[in-house]
């Protein structure tokens, strides 16, 4: 590709040779930046959704440029539990709680992830960030996102986040009828 004379083991390699790839390295790592990858490995220019770049999955690929899904900042912070792990909760965020739910159970031959709780949130983010601040002084060990520690403690976490003065969606509980609240009657 260049006019550089190829030195077998200085700038040209075996496996070129064999392959008779007769390029140096330099011309190489040209030709490496001109591909795409996914998950390291080589995708072919004739794949249907060849797009030049490296990509953890087929998905990125095909939002990259176009969706950025960092730039959504809205969504939910959930807790979410494993049965093989009884004293272990994650606390996570997404833009979809169920959606993330679900992409847990296709890593799991028992399908059995359950998400606990969840809680819309104006900055996932930083919501996220809040409630692992708070999960840490109160968990007895944890390991990235995961916390051991009961899931009423993270529920209760999770509740009780600050929203950094947005206001954060709730679910309604079902009303008292006005009848049943004499409390309330007598303010």
């Amino acid at each position: 590709m260049c006019d550089v004379a190829l030195e077998l083991g200085s700038n040209w390699s075996e496996s070129r040779a064999r392959q008779k790839k007769y390029w140096c390295t330099n011309c190489q790592k040209k030709d490496n930046d001109n591909r795409m990858y996914v998950n390291g490995k080589h995708i072919s220019r004739n794949h249907p959704l060849y797009k030049l770049g490296r990509y953890k999955t087929f998905n990125d690929a095909a939002f990259a440029g176009t969706y950025k899904l960092d730039s959504i900042k809205e969504g939910y912070v959930y807790v979410i539990t494993n049965k093989a792990w009884p004293e272990w909760v994650k606390i996570g965020m997404a833009i979809d709680a169920e959606d993330r739910l679900n992409g847990y159970q296709t890593s799991s031959p028992m399908r059995d992830f359950v998400l606990e709780h969840s809680v819309a949130s104006n900055d996932r983010r930083m919501s996220e960030k809040e409630a692992h601040t708070r999960a840490l002084p109160l968990s007895l060990d944890s390991k990235g996102e995961w916390f051991k520690l009961s899931v009423e403690q993270a529920i209760t976490i999770l509740d009780n986040l600050n929203e950094h003065g947005y206001t954060r969606a709730t679910k309604e509980a079902n009303p008292i009828p006005k009848e049943d609240n004499l409390q309330g009657s007598l303010f």
